[in-house]
């Protein structure tokens, strides 16, 4: 496209949450096509609210997990995994694997209270592992440790501490206390890498990771879809260049710049 040194990014929806969006929509569908069609038709259905660019990216999130359940995978998708979990349960555990959402945000999504994501994260975990991959055949049952002293921290089987360490839902005095602890108390260390296998592998089984080439496609053509929507719905944000780039843009406006530099070359050639 001509003139394309006066682009500038016509709104602060950065990539890296264009790309998250991406992963999220990709986790939801599988197919590359659908996902794209899915991520930009809601993320432009969302942009028309002009929210704030955090209430966005929810907003956008929460509306792709609601189509989503509304249109399930395909059969073949089906035949990996991760596809057999309910599109609400991909979406947790892409939020929490791939984008390092805090367990707040997510229950900002989901319209759920906070204190729900964590025996929710921990039973999708499991249900992954042991129940729709026989890779839980390789790993040990994670559990409590196996001698509790009197300072070790109580260990709930629906939300373990582990999980909370490892997702960085600690508080800092708890997370003091457990790193001390833990220096002190193999039981536990023990327990925690357990669960730390365990939630490495459930990673390793999230296939959105292996399309990183087509991610990043994708989330090209939706930045430029956003753009393109914001200098519509959002004109306050179009800066003067931005905006004289997307009417030189236009292909009436280029052919009538090439007649008229045709033209005046012509003249000049006339004249000398």
């Amino acid at each position: 496209m001509w003139f394309n040194y006066l682009k500038k990014e016509s709104t602060d929806l950065d990539i890296d949450s264009i790309r998250s969006i991406t992963r999220i929509s990709r986790s939801l569908w599988g197919d590359y096509q659908k996902s794209l069609f899915m991520s930009s038709d809601t993320l432009t259905s969302v942009g028309l609210l002009r929210l704030d660019d955090e209430e966005t990216m929810e907003r956008t999130a929460k509306a792709l997990v609601e189509r989503a359940e509304k249109s399930p995978p395909k059969p073949l998708a089906l035949q990996h995994p991760f596809f057999r979990l309910a599109p609400i349960e991909r979406f947790l555990l892409t939020a929490l694997h791939l984008e390092r959402w805090s367990h707040s945000r997510i229950s900002r999504v989901l319209g759920v209270e906070s204190k729900m994501v964590a025996p929710w994260a921990w039973a999708t975990r499991m249900k992954l592992i042991f129940q729709e991959s026989a890779l839980g055949r390789d790993l040990e049952y994670p559990k409590g440790p196996t001698s509790l002293g009197s300072t070790c921290p109580e260990y709930d089987i629906s939300q373990p501490w582990t999980q909370r360490l490892l997702d960085d839902e600690c508080e800092k005095r708890e997370r003091l206390f457990l790193q001390g602890h833990l220096m002190a108390c193999p039981s536990c260390r023990k327990s925690l890498e357990i669960s730390r296998k365990m939630i490495f592998k459930v990673e390793s089984l999230i296939p959105v990771k292996e399309a990183a080439l087509e991610t990043e496609a994708a989330a090209g053509e939706l930045a430029r879809i956003w753009r393109e929507g914001e200098s519509s719905y959002r004109p306050l944000k179009t800066t003067f260049a931005q905006s004289v780039n997307a009417y030189l843009n236009r292909t009436g406006v280029q052919y009538a710049l090439l007649v008229l530099i045709a033209a005046a070359f012509s003249l000049f050639k006339r004249i000398l």
